[in-house]
């Protein structure tokens, strides 16, 4: 039960329930035994609908205009003249929940006992039992990326005991069901009226089908009705107009998929494609901790009873290494090869609170669609980043040329805070978090990373090289030079914090760290790239002396008075010392501009900043992804407080399933807590930093494990280079290290400051222990 998340009683809500998914439909199963629900969810189900008109006629014109007022140290005037800016929301749209489908046994009025649901992660397989009237009821369910479709499983030992009713309920959205053919049928629109005019949004159609064992089916009342079965198979099939709406093809016939499978002869075999399906993914990386005798002690407690142990102060480290697996269990659901969209806020579901609230459930641009998928490197589910690289080469940055052209007058591509399904680039809509051209090029650094940890030189050449390239086109007319000769950009914004200046709040400057360090990334993917491309790079020569220009005469960072790192190209203060978002620190993570062995004072001031932000603690801005961040700046800068943010995570943002939360804080307020996805692929991918980490052509083993992790083992991460590395420990020391290459390489590995070399050949595992670290001698 290693990779088992179970519990003793049903779930109450949302926020308990369990989540399947293949990179299309989401389902949350509740697990109740006389009431079933399952909270439906589709990725492409958005409101909303495409516009040419999200960018403001003569926005170029405005955005000189304040560059220049900005340079003559005119804030107020330029805030105003950046209502002529800010880009046009019309209807944005949200994604929205589906609706439920409602599974109700008679009750026969007598308790049931031995009552337990799990969700087997290497199978992505819901399971409960419960004895009742002296017999054992069983039930499955999961969602299939083979089959496309959602299964869910009743038998029983008791003969012809199962009789209830079935039916879906589209919640708030407008829907209609029916019954045609022996099925049941249903429609849904995606509608809203607070992220759009309520008028526009994706159509969805679904289909239920049921076969029993014994007993009969009927369809009263627009439901479902079963009497006297011994076995009830149910699936699911939904499909949605949305690649139609967003002008992706010229109209698609519905999959008749549903009309293909008979659920009787064929479940055995749609669950076992399933099953090996997921394995295939999941069992690429594993991770112990503890001994084995303290493995199944933990195994055996369920596990919103250890999580709730953990709220009150109870240690738990063994629950990492199941959160860990839980973060790329919920990636693989949320993304899949041939996903339609990437993973949005919530990955593949909803949880009908960030949809009803400011800041939608969309892709955000400044951080959480970037965390989403950081741990498919490490993770060793590369392929989960292809539905990402697909919309935004069909959607996002040929809405992105228009964006740059008519809000910034440049050449290239630009995108600002925040997309959706729509493909949405133009700068965000309100004057204080606006502008910020620099959210496209940050995802799209996802490019490079690929590369990195694949060594596909096809892509690279075919997909990397031409993204960049564009953005770079974008870049290199976008910044400007300084009085000193060093390159500025702006006015843009340090997401999503201010500054007091003469006493009042000030939102956007020239120069933020935030900014220039995302163009020196740029710039430096752009000329790496260019290095082994040389017959492109040719073509582009001038882009490329300009890029060369430009790169080391960006503005650098700036260390304050008090010690910390700049946030600003000023030194006024911040408005909120302690905000959530921590932007001007991303050159230690997800970049490596900052290392404690390269920039050592740099590394301190960012440190210090951390510091600084966490002082006191209790006035942080705490939230699952903004946590995370803290966790992976600890384990890049190699401090102990990695453990502490671990902890903090497991003791107060852990829902009892293990879902990672984003409660209402003063700066991104809410009715309750969000869930949000890059909370639990942040923490998964904090645990892999901790662990191992490949930035800068070097392979540290074990750079900031934590003390209580005495003894574990991880096999399977993948490092940049396409190298799959293993690692044993005991008593907090290397016992030994595996490494596969997919191709011959030289690495350089490194263990407690030392450093050794390592020839691999392709597909040879080469092993090493503590000793090959040892000095010479000894």
């Amino acid at each position: 039960m290693q990779d088992i998340i179970w519990s003793a009683k049903e779930a109450d809500r949302w926020q308990e329930a369990y989540l399947l998914g293949n990179g299309r439909m989401g389902a949350a199963v509740y697990g109740g035994v006389f009431e079933e629900t399952v909270d439906l969810s589709e990725i492409t189900f958005f409101s909303g609908s495409p516009s040419s008109e999200n960018n403001q006629k003569g926005a170029a014109l405005a955005f000189q205009e304040m560059r220049s007022l900005l340079q003559e140290g005119k804030e107020e005037a330029a805030m105003e003249r950046a209502s002529d800016f800010i880009g046009i929301r019309k209807n944005y749209g949200t994604n929205l929940p589906v609706g439920r489908l409602k599974i109700a046994l008679e009750n026969s009025g007598e308790k049931p006992d031995g009552y337990v649901r799990r969700l087997d992660l290497k199978t992505g397989l819901f399971s409960m039992e419960y004895r009742q009237e002296g017999s054992t009821v069983a039930r499955n369910a999961f969602v299939s990326w083979p089959d496309q479709v959602f299964c869910y499983e009743i038998k029983t030992g008791k003969p012809e005991s199962l009789s209830g009713r079935i039916w879906v309920d589209g919640g708030e959205n407008p829907f209609s069901a029916c019954t045609e053919e022996g099925e049941y049928r249903f429609q849904v629109q995606a509608r809203e009226k607070l992220h759009s005019d309520g008028s526009c949004g994706v159509d969805l159609s679904g289909t239920v089908k049921v076969w029993c064992e014994d007993g009969r089916i009927s369809f009263p009342n627009g439901m479902i009705a079963f009497t006297g079965c011994s076995r009830l198979l149910i699936g699911l099939w939904m499909e949605t107009d949305y690649e139609e709406k967003a002008g992706l093809t010229a109209g698609k016939e519905k999959k008749a998929g549903c009309k293909k499978l008979n659920l009787q002869e064929e479940y055995d075999r749609i669950c076992s494609r399933h099953r090996e399906d997921v394995k295939s993914r999941m069992e690429r990386v594993s991770l112990c901790l503890g001994t084995k005798e303290e493995q199944e002690a933990a195994a055996a407690v369920p596990t919103d009873e250890r999580v709730l142990a953990s709220r009150q102060g109870k240690e738990d480290p063994l629950l990492f290494a199941l959160a860990f697996q839980f973060g790329r269990y919920l990636l693989q659901c949320s993304s899949r090869e041939d996903s339609p969209l990437p993973a949005h806020l919530q990955g593949v579901w909803n949880d009908n609170v960030a949809c009803r609230i400011g800041w939608t459930c969309d892709m955000h641009l400044d951080i959480n669609t970037q965390m989403n998928y950081w741990l498919s490197g490490p993770g060793n589910l590369p392929e989960c980043r292809r539905p990402l690289f697909a919309w935004m080469e069909k959607l996002l940055i040929p809405s992105g040329r228009i964006s740059a052209r008519e809000s910034y007058g440049r050449k290239g591509w630009s995108a600002d805070l925040v997309s959706n399904a729509w493909g949405f680039s133009a700068p965000y809509w309100s004057r204080t978090i606006s502008p910020c051209p620099t959210g496209g090029i940050w995802q799209a650094s996802d490019y490079m990373e690929y590369y990195r940890y694949t060594r596909d030189e096809a892509f690279a050449r075919e997909h990397a090289y031409p993204v960049i390239r564009e953005a770079v086109e974008f870049f290199t007319g976008y910044v400007f030079e300084g009085e000193d000769g060093r390159y500025l950009s702006g006015p843009s914004i340090s997401p999503e914090n201010a500054y007091i200046k003469e006493g009042e709040k000030r939102f956007f400057s020239n120069g933020c760290t935030y900014e220039i360090l995302m163009i020196r990334e740029l710039l430096e993917e752009f000329l790496e790239l260019a290095s082994f491309l040389p017959d492109l790079a040719q073509k582009d020569r001038t882009l490329v002396m300009q890029a060369e220009k430009i790169l080391p005469r960006l503005l650098p960072y700036r260390i304050l008075p008090d010690g910390t790192l700049a946030e600003w190209a000023h030194s006024h203060p911040a408005a909120d010392s302690q905000h959530r978002h921590t932007s001007h620190l991303l050159g230690v993570f997800p970049y490596a501009q900052i290392t404690p062995e390269g920039a050592p004072e740099l590394a301190e001031a960012a440190w210090k900043s951390m510091e600084s932000r966490m002082c006191p603690e209790d006035n942080w801005e705490d939230t699952g992804w903004a946590r995370s961040l803290l966790l992976l700046y600890s384990a890049r800068l190699r401090k102990s407080a990695a453990s502490h943010h671990l902890r903090s995570m497991q003791k107060e943002l852990t829902h009892p399933n293990l879902l990672v939360m984003h409660p209402p804080t003063r700066g991104a307020g809410s009715f309750m807590e969000v869930y949000e996805l890059d909370g639990n692929t942040g923490l998964s991918m904090g645990i892999a930093e901790m662990l191992l980490q490949s930035h800068g052509g070097e392979l540290r083993l074990l750079p900031c494990l934590p003390e209580e992790w005495d003894c574990g083992s991880v096999d399977g991460l993948l490092a940049r280079g396409n190298v799959r590395v293993g690692i044993r420990w005991q008593e907090g020391r290397l016992e030994e290290a595996r490494f596969t290459a997919a191709q011959q390489t030289l690495v350089s590995l490194e263990y407690k400051g030392m450093h050794r070399p390592l020839s691999l050949e392709a597909g040879v595992t080469e092993t090493v222990t503590g000793e090959f670290f040892m000095p010479v001698g000894t």
